[in-house]
């Protein structure tokens, strides 16, 4: 299960709604592997800014993060 984010609020804030909206989704379908995709498109943040690779526990999942 994948999930696209488009960075609005902050990052941690983004990543936190992201997680709870992945998590749900992976309930529904029964997913046992879920991603976040984020999306940062602030026009002077360089790219090394951007780019992020983590993973996250939100409830019973871990969910792989990634910032582009």
């Amino acid at each position: 299960m994948i999930e696209l984010k488009i960075l609005y609020k902050s990052l941690e804030a983004t990543i936190k709604e992201g997680l709870a909206q992945t998590a749900d989704y992976m309930d529904r379908i029964g997913a046992e592997e879920g991603y976040l995709v984020v999306f940062d498109r602030t026009p002077d943040t360089p790219w090394e800014q951007k780019l992020l690779v983590r993973q996250e526990q939100c409830g019973k999942y871990r969910i792989g993060v990634w910032g582009m």
